[in-house]
């Protein structure tokens, strides 16, 4: 089918609602009108600094408006927006910068260390500002809003890049996600069909806006919609996202699984029987890594509201599947694929498998990345020749076709020869109720072998011995399947988005 661009896909919610509030960031409003008037100047800015299409530009930023005029002025030019993870080193920074041969980056003085360290190593980064909110001797962002729009934009067209965001997949080495205006727009009408979302819907961003879950759920989606999104600057302290929720009538936001059990611990008693009458939000979507079921169960007893757990990769743009809003939900699955994306479970030789076996994951649809940028080999190690993306996530799908994620392909532990999924291990374990959060590792030996790590936090105010869940574990679980080891943590190691880093736990 024909897709706009998203340059056209926002022109039309200007027209059609020029003066409503696009965006709300600490307390100030953004209308529609205003937004694309500063998309406008940025992209004459940009195109006096020399930018022109094909070219890169990083991003290195909290969550802010100036985030986002950027993005849509570089697509205006045709160029490609280059999104990092503002805590990347620079060493790390620099690597990727140097891979995308971004021409400037926007950031802020927090980061602007890490950038300019990367600008020794990537000599095309010519162009450092900082956001409006800094101070410094770079310039500020407000230095690229000229006054008057290009008269002679270059063509775009649906297959254009528009963003590289960089994945660290099994590797360790950092790979650019080519995302053309395409696979936005083909998953925005995806995640629309999947969804009951209306116009008056107020969306809150308060994942990281590097993050393609955030940019297409929470920035992409309302844009298209002509909806208000509510944006945070950062997860924490998270007592104002509660107070905003409530302040601005948020009616719909993502998180990842420990944003939702915080709320669930933070909120109880009288507090979450006031809640239940007065909440504002209508349906909360998690992603990115697997939802407790008693998480889930935790959060809708709370809220009085559903939670839908999906499943995506930056790869895919990155939703896949989801839980229906209307219709038979079943915890403990992603749901069912979104309208117009395919999912097939394959074996190692790439053949189908039977219902109820476990595969890994194939996705295709026109939300399918693009490539690897200048990694052809890993590009088609990852795409078969029909453009179908191996996920490399490890699923299975039932009668009704709802699928499960049984775990990462990377994060298979091999004991004697035998096939264990942590995330089995984890269910388990936090099954307790005394269990806030775990992980579960396999870790080598000197025979070769794997041995079964699990790593725990305790909820407040909780004591538990490792004997007790090694009973329970052994209860529940088959002998090969029962950790050799429990290690109490008080928190295990995140990224910026919530999710366990699995791979800092195997080296402890």
């Amino acid at each position: 089918m024909p897709y706009k661009t998203l340059q056209a896909i926002l022109d039309e919610s200007v027209r059609e609602v020029p003066d409503k509030t696009a965006f709300i960031f600490k307390d100030q409003p953004l209308s529609f009108k205003d937004f694309n008037d500063k998309v406008n100047r940025c992209a004459c800015g940009l195109a006096k600094l020399g930018i022109r299409k094909g070219d890169t530009f990083g991003i290195v930023l909290r969550n802010c408006p100036e985030f986002v005029v950027l993005f849509f002025g570089l697509i205006k030019l045709g160029a490609v927006a280059v999104p990092v993870n503002f805590l990347e080193k620079g060493e790390k920074l620099g690597y990727i910068f140097k891979d995308a041969e971004v021409k400037g980056c926007l950031t802020s003085k927090e980061f602007l260390k890490n950038v300019t360290e990367a600008q020794k190593i990537a000599p095309t980064l010519k162009h450092i500002f900082i956001n409006n909110n800094s101070e410094g001797p770079e310039p500020l962002f407000d230095r690229l809003l000229e006054e008057t729009t290009p008269q002679d934009l270059p063509p775009t067209e649906p297959e254009d890049l528009v963003l590289l965001i960089y994945t660290a997949g099994t590797t360790g080495v950092p790979k650019g996600v080519m995302l053309t205006h395409k696979n936005f727009a083909a998953n925005l009408e995806s995640c629309r069909g999947a969804i009951d979302l209306h116009r008056e819907d107020v969306f809150l961003c308060l994942l990281p806006m590097f993050h393609s879950f955030a940019w297409t759920t929470n920035v992409l989606l309302p844009l298209r919609l002509g909806s208000t999104t509510v944006v945070i600057e950062s997860l924490l302290p998270f007592d104002p996202v509660i107070k905003a929720i409530w302040k601005y009538k948020v009616t719909l936001f993502c998180g990842v699984p420990p944003i939702f059990a915080t709320l669930v611990q933070k909120i109880k008693g009288l507090k979450a029987l006031m809640i239940r009458w007065v909440n504002p939000v209508r349906v909360a979507i998690s992603g990115a890594a697997a939802l407790p079921e008693a998480v889930q169960r935790g959060f809708e007893k709370t809220f009085g509201i559903p939670l839908l757990e999906g499943y995506g990769l930056t790869e895919a743009a990155p939703v896949v599947s989801l839980n229906p809003l209307h219709g038979q939900r079943k915890p403990g699955t992603v749901g069912l694929p979104i309208p117009g994306v395919h999912v097939k479970l394959v074996d190692e030789n790439e053949q189908k498998v039977d219902p109820h076996d476990v595969g890994e994951i194939f996705v295709k649809g026109d939300n399918v990345m693009a490539g690897y940028y200048n990694k052809p080999r890993e590009t088609r190690e990852t795409l078969t020749d029909d453009h179908w993306l191996k996920t490399g996530d490890m699923g299975q799908l039932d009668a009704d076709g709802y699928l499960k994620i049984v775990d990462r392909k990377k994060d298979l532990i091999i004991v004697k020869g035998l096939n264990v999924y942590p995330q089995e291990i984890e269910e388990v374990i936090i099954s307790c109720g005394l269990v806030a959060e775990t992980a579960v590792v396999g870790l080598r030996d000197n025979t070769g072998d794997e041995v079964i790590k699990a790593f725990v936090v305790l909820r407040e105010r909780h004591v538990m011995e490792k004997s007790e869940l090694l009973k329970l574990c052994r209860e529940k679980l088959a002998p090969y399947k029962v950790p050799k080891d429990i290690e109490f943590m008080h928190e295990l190691p995140k990224n910026t988005l919530g999710k366990i880093l699995k791979k800092e736990l195997r080296k402890s």
